[in-house]
């Protein structure tokens, strides 16, 4: 009788992939035949870039010198070595003996010699060296590999631990899923939280890091950061008073020529909704429409922005949608602010997928509901 496995089980057994996801993450650890348990600790782990950038962040937030770092969480251990190529000793906590094993061995292969790995769970109780941080990446996934997204699901409950926690170090970094909301996470830590991080890389948001401390001041900053390659693209780093507070100039025109911005992901889900208004010079198409115009493409970073140049704008009515879809355009298709989503305003424009025109139907202050008729610009 064949034995149903698990969705943990089967994750623990696929090694087909494991070389490519390796490559592609973390390619140091690639070259040098890293060692790696199993998927499920591949899939979680962080990628070269992200580490690298904790570990600068870590280093910031410490002052410019990172005596100690305790990774309770240590895992494959891609953030724990990052932290050890900037801090004088790091210590790695991981529950599971397959990975601590695996650790050790890939650290030597990395040349790391200052980080001292340690089979524990940690929770209440659990005593820690004193640091200048403690990072936490919580498992997002049950013992049956059924996907959480609460933190108080994850393992362990780091809203519930952090106090605990900021007792052995000043700072307390922890790793969300990317799908975490800001607003979720400032409930759940309360005043402790700090500062938040919406971490992307190559477009696509990976991870929101959550800074917090035992000031217990409140969130005072929210930062976009945009990774490319071992690099920092672009970063965008607010308070949330000063989006609050910031004015909305919108588009008095639109016209053929000028330039469409549409933020990245990680600045949408930053909440930075007015702040580009002020920092770049652009015009929102409407309050509600996360879409803003320039006279040219120069005026906010390629990192945060795409850029499309308006070739045509029609109003959104049928006589409009029926004379687009006669073309038959290849072209993408978003609805921003109307009253129907994407795909069924792609089905009714017969826009099949491929080239570089991107349309889009939305809504403005100063002309209503529009088709705007784009070309991506590089």
């Amino acid at each position: 009788m064949k034995v149903k496995k698990s969705f943990a089980q089967i994750l623990e057994g696929i090694d087909g992939s494991q070389q490519m996801k390796l490559e592609r993450k973390l390619p140091e650890w690639s070259a040098l035949g890293a060692e790696v348990p199993t998927l499920l600790a591949l899939e979680q782990c962080s990628s070269s870039p992200a580490a690298s950038f904790k570990a600068g962040l870590a280093r910031e937030l410490a002052g410019g010198r990172l005596r100690g770092v305790c990774d309770i969480t240590g895992g494959l251990g891609s953030d724990c070595a990052a932290f050890a190529r900037l801090s004088e000793k790091v210590w790695y906590f991981e529950r599971d003996e397959r990975l601590v094993e695996a650790a050790r061995r890939n650290f030597t292969l990395l040349g790391l010699g200052n980080i001292e790995t340690l089979c524990a769970e940690v929770g209440h109780g659990t005593p820690l060296p004193a640091c200048d941080l403690v990072y936490a990446d919580p498992a997002r996934r049950t013992s049956g590999g059924r996907k959480v997204f609460r933190m108080e699901d994850c393992a362990p409950d780091i809203g519930a631990l952090a106090p605990e926690l900021l007792r052995s170090s000043p700072l307390l970094m922890v790793k969300l899923s990317p799908m975490a909301d800001i607003s979720a996470a400032a409930s759940r830590f309360g005043e402790a939280l700090r500062e938040v991080y919406v971490v992307s890389l190559g477009g696509e948001v990976k991870e929101l890091l959550c800074i917090l401390t035992g000031e217990n001041a409140g969130l005072r900053g929210i930062g976009a950061v945009e990774l490319g390659g071992g690099d920092v693209l672009a970063e965008f780093r607010f308070s949330p008073e000063e989006e609050k507070t910031a004015a909305v100039d919108t588009a008095g025109r639109i016209e053929a020529g000028m330039t469409l911005f549409e933020p990245s992901a990680a600045l949408r889900k930053s909440g930075a909704f007015k702040l580009p208004c002020m920092r770049f010079g652009l015009e929102k198409l409407a309050v509600s429409t996360h879409l803003y115009v320039a006279g040219s493409a120069e005026a906010a970073p390629a990192a945060l922005f795409k850029k499309y140049m308006i070739e045509e704008v029609l109003p959104l009515g049928r006589a409009s949608i029926d004379a687009v879809a006669s073309r038959r355009l290849s072209a993408a298709v978003s609805a921003r602010n109307i009253r129907i989503d994407s795909d069924a305003l792609a089905r009714r424009l017969r826009c099949t997928p491929g080239g570089d025109m991107h349309i889009f139907g939305c809504g403005s202050v100063c002309a209503g509901n529009v088709l705007l008729l784009c070309r991506r610009l590089a």
